[in-house]
């Protein structure tokens, strides 16, 4: 699992990736302090949760908000990059030939750009789903790039 300071901050710049998370056993997150935890229990679940932030009723009645960033695992990308009405080989198929190409205006390979295949999982969810590119700093549009 990819806990790099790079892996978090594109996973933090990618708000149609946080906005998708419904925190399960399992998910990776980091805190509002940095650090990296695994969700894995129950007790004090948020009573709900929206784009990236925990709404916490405390007993005395307050309300607690606490932000978290959603670090997706491998497997969690895989899943979001599926397309209904196509085959899961074919979108992984889709991924492999997707990693032998240029990425944006590089003229680099993914693989040579990002470090860990959550990484570069990542980037292709975004380009293929969203139209954005990771340019060392924030997720950027393909048509923006391009104009």
């Amino acid at each position: 699992m990819d806990k790099s300071p790079k892996y978090v901050a594109m996973c933090a710049k990618a708000a149609e990736i946080q906005t998708r998370w419904r925190p399960d056993h399992g998910d990776f997150y980091q805190t509002e302090n940095g650090q990296i935890k695994c969700w894995l229990t129950h007790s004090r679940q948020p009573q709900r949760f929206k784009k990236g932030v925990g709404i916490f009723v405390e007993t005395d009645g307050l309300i607690q908000l606490t932000r978290y960033i959603w670090l997706p695992r491998q497997d969690q990308l895989i899943e979001l990059s599926q397309i209904p009405g196509r085959r899961y080989e074919t979108i992984v198929q889709d991924f492999f030939d997707w990693t032998k190409t240029i990425y944006g205006e590089t003229e680099t390979l993914p693989g040579r750009l990002f470090r860990s295949m959550e990484q570069i999982w990542l980037a292709y969810v975004m380009q293929k789903k969203f139209a954005k590119l990771w340019d060392e700093s924030h997720w950027t549009g393909i048509i923006e790039l391009i104009g």
